[in-house]
């Protein structure tokens, strides 16, 4: 491919990804979220009118959950761990109707088992959770509620999380978190495909601009 070719197609496909939240793209309504109690509902936010502008009273939240030194075989550690993410999770969705999380995950790729448990209530919530590896990769997981962020580091998964919120909105909680449905379960990893699908799109437009 021509240099001067290859420049425009790369600045081309960073245009795409950066412009996910322009008026013309984005639904007039997407599904928020509220706190009822200590489960979650969705409410219908406009995230701009019809004639394309957007509404200045719309804001997204996004929390970074990092990885601490506790030691991995002490329960109440665990169990203050788990309850340090639900926590945050609660207060986040108190303030911005639109909130999402972003995990950082071990040099391996994976989560502690009881913030993954907690991520995983939080997901079912309503919240999407995105996983960024401080190594650079996260371990892909088909089974999981999570959306991988691939090699995009911290700053680029929050640039794209905040246009999926705007543009797609937060998933559809579950009635009971503890216990979803199939049917609920099956909606949620539409939802999960569909976030995917905008984090792959800028993964590939990252390595095709390295190329």
């Amino acid at each position: 491919m021509h240099r001067t070719t290859r420049h425009a197609v790369i600045g081309f496909l960073s245009l795409a990804i950066s412009s996910l939240v322009m008026a013309k793209d984005l639904s007039v309504t997407v599904n928020g979220l509220v706190l009822a109690g200590t489960h979650t509902k969705s409410v219908a936010l406009t995230v701009c009118d019809r004639s394309g502008q957007p509404n200045p009273a719309i804001h997204t939240g996004i929390a970074v959950l990092r990885g601490d030194t506790w030691s991995p075989t002490d329960p109440v550690r665990d169990g203050a761990r788990e309850f340090k993410v639900l926590l945050t999770v609660a207060k986040l969705v108190r303030e911005f109707p639109l909130a999402g999380v972003i995990g950082i995950t071990s040099r391996n790729g994976l989560l502690l088992p009881e913030s993954e448990q907690a991520l995983n209530r939080s997901v079912l919530m309503g919240v999407p959770v995105v996983t960024v590896s401080a190594a650079g990769q996260v371990n892909t997981d088909p089974n999981n509620l999570f959306v991988e962020a691939g090699k995009l580091n911290e700053m680029d998964a929050r640039e794209v999380l905040t246009q999926c919120m705007l543009r797609y909105g937060n998933f559809q909680p579950s009635a009971d978190p503890s216990h979803p449905t199939v049917a609920e379960l099956a909606t949620l990893r539409t939802q999960v495909t569909q976030y995917q699908a905008s984090f792959d799109a800028a993964n590939s437009a990252r390595q095709f601009a390295a190329l």
